[in-house]
């Protein structure tokens, strides 16, 4: 699809389950637009198959949207571990033959290493996987104090291997009757997102920066009469270039939710958190759910400054939008 407008059909419902995030509470309460799995009353007893779920760095989520009568589901990303995500999905009792499509935020380990695992578990061949080209690049982090560390990018071969067809877009695609938006790659416009300055890719035998992640991608969705709801998977574009551009894609203004990671943790991109939150409040989401590598402070700061708005997330949390 060319850039430009693209326009998703409005949804009746949305519903994202967090199948993996850095974060596991079973004391969270439910609210109005949070609801969290339940374990019954007796979830510390240890079995050989404890039924609770767990937590990892990385990032998955399944997508449930409903049009009328009609609807259909994905899963974003698949987390760091091969059988982390598969193990939560059974938990919540989420059948992998149900999946429509998979979508792949970015190429990074913690996003898709549990590739194998559904692919492993579904045995439907043709499994259909979207992701942008660069998903495959190998990369590498270069510290600042010399220490390279490297970031293993998920293997076609074995994708595919795994029951799993690879489709490759660079720019924005349709979902589900067209009521998903894939973003593809997202114009880097603000003044403070300039991307991760340590980050490296291999291209035709030789390293070199890559501070910009261009496969980062997001979901979109536009609930009808609410708004845009915007799925991230770490953000690396910046979630306020992100969300912006969603609503230049989709042309609607109405930022509904924001939900995922929004690459603030760490020193290096602390110092942007407080032109971050100063831009979130501008747009004004009515929800706003940060998870994975977020981080603790820029969590803090933005249910500081928009507590009206703020929920915490966790894994088997459900948002129904």
């Amino acid at each position: 699809m060319p850039s430009g407008v693209a326009v998703p059909k409005a949804v009746d419902e949305v519903r994202i389950t967090l199948v993996m995030d850095n974060l596991t509470d079973l004391t969270q309460h439910d609210t109005d637009v949070a609801k969290r799995l339940h374990y019954g009353t007796d979830p510390f007893t240890p079995s050989d198959r404890p039924p609770v779920l767990i937590a990892e760095h990385g990032f998955s989520a399944f997508v449930l949207a409903r049009r009328g009568s009609e609807q259909g589901n994905v899963l974003f990303d698949s987390g760091i571990s091969v059988d982390g995500v598969m193990h939560n999905l059974d938990v919540m009792q989420i059948g992998v033959d149900t999946f429509s499509a998979i979508v792949l935020s970015h190429g990074h380990a913690d996003h898709a290493n549990g590739l194998i695992g559904i692919g492993r578990r579904t045995g439907r061949k043709g499994l259909p996987l979207l992701l942008h080209p660069d998903s495959f690049l190998h990369r590498k982090l270069i510290l600042p104090t010399g220490i390279e560390v490297k970031m293993p990018s998920p293997s076609r071969t074995s994708i595919q291997d795994n029951n799993i067809e690879v489709i490759e877009e660079t720019g924005p695609s349709f979902l589900l009757d067209e009521t998903m938006l894939v973003s593809g790659e997202v114009p880097r416009e603000s003044s403070f997102e300039t991307g991760l300055p340590y980050h490296y890719a291999e291209r035709n035998g030789a390293w070199e920066p890559d501070p910009q992640v261009n496969d980062d991608q997001c979901i979109v969705l536009n609930v009808r009469g609410r708004g845009l709801v915007i799925l991230t998977g770490c953000g690396h574009a910046g979630i306020i270039n992100t969300i912006r551009n969603a609503q230049e894609l989709t042309e609607e203004k109405k930022v509904y939710a924001v939900i995922g990671g929004f690459h603030l943790g760490g020193k290096y991109f602390e110092n942007i958190i407080p032109q971050t939150v100063a831009e979130l409040k501008k747009i004004n989401p009515k929800y706003i759910i940060p998870a994975h590598c977020t981080g603790w402070n820029a969590k803090f700061q933005i249910a500081k400054a928009m507590p009206e708005s703020f929920v915490e997330g966790s894994v088997g949390t459900t948002l129904v939008l």
